[in-house]
């Protein structure tokens, strides 16, 4: 037997991540059968990116492959054995970026600080595209596996993606030296293992132990209608957004996909069936979860133009509360980030904030990293920054059984705070992972008289969705309204344009590089009329 090496690994748990090193062999069991160079049928052209990218993955019949066995070992720290076992690869172009392996029989833990003795039902990896070679030497891989795993991975997959390495549900490439191991057990816990070959190192993640992957719930035949007829009609009958979207023929989906549903034999092949028609839509405020797991829907790539961790090296010391982060510099810039609108503390602690703010020049207000979450916190803080009351969002719901009846327009006022005006020059950062209520949060703020945005476009999604329970442990998001902003011109898709438009690309963006944030701090230091002197303050109370 022989041993070869692995590396580092990097997870992320609620967009947070974690960098850890860990050490790996694997050990090649001789077979007489042919060989499969893994290695060679996918060479990898991907590496690790300093700024989060993420990528599509596909898997084909040709991705499947059967091994004589898979064994793993770091030094006298990690082991796991696994007999003769089926490995399914997802990959981008040919690069390799996670692997499922089901054994024949379930395989074992054998050295491991938790979970030692338990046996392993299935494994999810992570790892760089360049090591599909050494985890799967040739030695192991004796022929093409079996199709029917495919269905089987991807269920993995998708449940997976949540926890290491991803962005937005789609893997991202790891460090060369990161592994993740990540295993389902037949004694129903889930076991996560980082490893780092570089440090040998082994770290165990306990947060995941019962966030296993659910079973899936067998159907009698044809008991997938009523649950399909349930959610088709929903949307029949309330999604708004089918008359800005003239290429969607509903009822031809309906016809397409509903002989599919009929036939689904368990509630996860059925969510795979709405999840594949929703998909249509192209809505990235549609998506189907299955007890709990998301399907994989509609996505299309949106890039961050920022880097959270350069706001130290621009700005100075940043503190944080959830939800929120502020610093300022030497000279008086303010700079505040509002990160979501889910904390409903939120508000208080920004006026706290805008306080310390009192003798700024000025201030960046950054919602970059905004995914959305409830509107009536964006409207209390705007609120600071605003003179006289003003519109900045309209909307229409469905009020008819045809996709063209539409109630009145709504519309959505803004009124400046009864405490505070905040009068120096604002300068607002948004981009395309500024989402939903973010939106409307910018819409807000760029009615205000001394806001200037800058940055991207914003997501163009924003539906004000509901839950429908469809039954059997399936839930899908349904989007309501078409959003407008107040001259009547719906973003869907398209987003909310900025003032100024900063061009840049993933790789501009380090942890102390951020040219979003420097093109907006070099805007603040040039001498403007607005700007406070001398005595006068920033922050001032309303009269």
């Amino acid at each position: 037997m022989t041993g070869r090496a692995i590396n580092c690994v990097m997870f992320q748990a609620r967009n947070v991540f974690f960098c850890c090193a860990v050490p790996l062999m694997v050990f090649l069991t001789i077979s007489t059968a042919s060989a499969e160079d893994l290695g060679t049928k996918y060479p990898a052209s991907l590496e690790y990116s300093k700024q989060p990218r993420s990528y599509d993955s596909t898997t084909t019949q040709e991705d499947v492959w059967s091994l004589s066995s898979f064994d793993l070992k770091l030094a006298d720290k990690f082991a796991i054995q696994l007999g003769p076992s089926q490995v399914v690869l997802g990959r981008h172009g040919r690069n390799v970026l996670w692997a499922a392996v089901f054994p024949e029989t379930p395989g074992e833990i054998v050295i491991a600080g938790a979970g030692k003795g338990e046996h392993v039902t299935s494994l999810w990896l992570r790892f760089h595209p360049a090591r599909v070679g050494e985890l799967f030497p040739a030695d192991t891989v004796t022929k093409q596996g079996d199709s029917k795993w495919i269905e089987q991975a991807v269920a993995l997959a998708r449940h997976k993606m949540r926890s290491s390495w991803h962005q937005g549900g789609k893997p991202m490439v790891p460090l060369r030296e990161s592994l993740i191991v990540d295993l389902e057990t037949k004694e129903g816990v889930r076991r996560f293992y980082v490893l780092d070959t570089d440090k040998q190192t082994v770290k165990y993640v306990d947060a995941f132990r019962q966030r296993t992957l659910p079973v899936a719930v067998p159907f009698k035949p044809g008991d997938g209608a009523a649950i399909f007829d349930k959610v088709w009609n929903s949307f029949d009958q309330e999604y708004a957004m089918f008359v800005i979207k003239p290429e969607v023929n509903w009822k031809k989906l309906r016809d397409q996909y509903r002989p599919q549903a009929v036939g689904a034999k368990n509630n996860r092949e059925l969510a795979d069936v709405l999840s594949e028609m929703l998909a249509h839509l192209k809505d990235l405020h549609v998506f189907v979860q299955v007890e709990g797991t998301y399907m994989k829907g509609f996505n299309r790539e949106r890039h961050f133009n920022a880097s959270p961790a350069a706001a130290a090296h621009l700005i100075g010391e940043i503190n944080q509360v959830k939800g929120m982060r502020w610093g300022r510099t030497e000279d008086k810039i303010g700079y505040i980030a509002v990160d979501n609108l889910s904390n409903q503390a939120l508000p208080e602690e920004f006026e706290s904030v805008l306080k310390q703010m009192q003798d700024t020049r000025g201030l960046v207000l950054d919602i970059r990293a905004n995914g959305g979450g409830a509107e009536p916190l964006g409207q209390k803080m705007a609120g600071y920054f605003l003179d006289q009351p003003c519109l900045y969002a309209m909307h229409q719901y469905r009020n008819g059984p045809q996709h063209s009846d539409l109630g009145s327009m709504q519309k959505r006022s803004l009124t400046p705070s009864k405490d505070w005006y905040y009068r120096a020059p604002v300068i607002v950062l948004q981009g395309e992972k500024t989402m939903s209520s973010a939106e409307a949060f910018a819409l807000m703020l760029a009615e205000c008289p001394t806001v200037t945005t800058m940055g991207d476009r914003t997501a163009g999604s924003s539906g004000n969705p509901r839950r429908i329970d469809a039954g059997a442990g399936i839930m899908v998001n349904l989007p309501r309204w078409i959003a407008y902003d107040v001259s009547g011109k719906p973003f869907e898709t398209v987003g909310v344009q900025p003032d100024i438009k900063v061009k840049t690309t993933p790789d501009d963006f380090t942890k102390s590089s951020d040219p979003v944030l420097s093109a907006a701090l070099q805007r603040l230091r040039k001498p403007s009329e607005n700007q406070p002197s001398g005595s006068d303050e920033a922050l001032i109370p309303r009269k």
